[in-house]
């Protein structure tokens, strides 16, 4: 969260000045110090939740945080080794060539759809009454 809840404190007291300056005008006492509390505490909610988005969301917080932490040391050597995989790989690849395996093991079992058959020798008799009937309905 950026700041401190000193901003919260001063824009709320400021909101209130201004409401209770405002309504005196034309309202009691009483309901004009009730809408300045109201308009206190919305804008003290209000400028706490801007402070946690831009906190927490838009990473001001992160770089105010970097920019105060700086170290000279930090960011002069690169590291440019990889670790060694290669048993993890070696691995992989006998699982993939054991026959033996079962495929629920890696998760993956081939599609078998079903075939899709057509009659090819249709009577001419048949194909007149389907259409007479289709034409019916």
């Amino acid at each position: 969260m950026i700041g401190t809840i000193r901003w919260n404190l001063l824009l709320g007291a400021v909101s209130f000045v201004v409401t209770l300056s405002t309504s005196l005008i034309n309202n009691i006492w009483s309901t004009a110090l009730i809408r300045s509390c109201y308009s206190f505490v919305l804008l003290f909610l209000l400028v706490f939740l801007v402070r946690w988005i831009l906190g927490t969301f838009a990473g001001i917080d992160k770089i105010i945080d970097t920019d105060v932490a700086e170290d000279d040391s930090k960011g002069t050597t690169l590291d440019l080794t990889t670790p060694d995989e290669e048993e993890s790989l070696n691995q992989m690849v006998k699982g993939s060539r054991d026959p033996h395996a079962s495929e629920g093991e890696n998760g993956f079992a081939p599609l078998n759809p079903p075939k899709l058959t057509s009659k090819v020798n249709l009577e001419t008799g048949d194909m007149v009454q389907a259409l007479r009937q289709m034409s019916e309905e």
